[in-house]
């Protein structure tokens, strides 16, 4: 990635002005992105406290947007197809997680929150400062890259945002299309979940990517996520990675488990 700080007399927005560019951008994303649906290969690591591979997973799935909010229906566990029964479960599963989507959707456009532990846009800007303004090159493609990191004086309420207070970072966003490209995030500070029975540990880190597609749709294309982790007294972690390909459209004919593919050759 080539660097360059974004010259003085440069006409350049600032860091919160391009993150609410992006959020801007979401609802024209989301109109697009529910004619399609695309695949996701989980490759899944679990690890003793050492770092010591104790087992490895992949799954499968088949994925699509409703609003902002991804549902996934489980194809391959453990490598190995799901049966009849498997695939009925998916299916209630995947109902459910429509309708909550659904229902957090009626929540945004009532003006209400729509889940305590969403990671949304003023959380986000509530719990982090943002500096370091730059222009780079990422696969040809110009974009501007800032750092951010947790405001000192940040006082988190819910789980979502001890999860913001703990994070540092960089992001990428296209120039252009005014779309996040790249995310890496560090934990810099662990965190309790629930009563403290579970906690994360302080050294994990995430990357997530995106990239247009079939030339007029952005969609995820990459992820990795490490985790150290405590549950009771087991100490374990978690290294995914996540590989998205097969995007393609299709034409809703009813809520969950009917559709029509209209075009399968849509690649990255």
């Amino acid at each position: 990635m080539a660097t360059s700080l974004v010259a003085a007399d440069t006409p350049a927005p600032d860091a919160e002005s391009l993150i609410k560019a992006v959020v801007a951008n979401q609802k024209q994303l989301e109109d697009s992105r529910k004619n399609y649906i695309f695949h996701r290969r989980d490759d899944v690591q679990e690890t003793d406290d050492d770092g010591k591979v104790k087992k490895t997973e992949v799954n499968e799935y088949e994925v699509f947007f409703v609003g902002a909010w991804e549902i996934d229906r489980l194809l391959v566990k453990d490598g190995k197809p799901l049966n009849d029964s498997e695939k009925k479960k998916q299916d209630e599963q995947v109902a459910k997680e429509e309708k909550k989507a659904r229902e957090r959707i009626r929540k945004e456009e009532a003006g209400e929150e729509p889940d305590k532990d969403a990671i949304t846009l003023s959380k986000f800007l509530a719990a982090d400062r943002f500096y370091n303004l730059r222009r780079e090159t990422i696969r040809g493609r110009e974009v501007y890259a800032f750092d951010f990191a947790p405001r000192a004086d940040f006082k988190p309420h819910n789980l979502s945002e001890k999860v913001l207070e703990s994070l540092g970072g960089t992001i990428w966003i296209d120039e252009d299309a005014r779309q996040a490209v790249r995310l890496e995030a560090h934990l810099l500070d662990g965190f309790k979940v629930g009563a403290g029975l579970a906690s994360v540990k302080k050294g994990g880190n995430i990357i997530f990517e995106q990239e247009k597609v079939n030339g007029e749709i952005w969609m995820p294309s990459y992820g990795e996520v490490h985790l150290g982790y405590r549950i009771l007294f087991s100490r374990k972690g978690a290294n995914v990675v996540l590989h998205y390909s097969d995007y393609r459209k299709f034409k809703v004919e009813s809520k969950i488990t009917g559709y029509t593919e209209m075009d399968s050759g849509a690649k990255p």
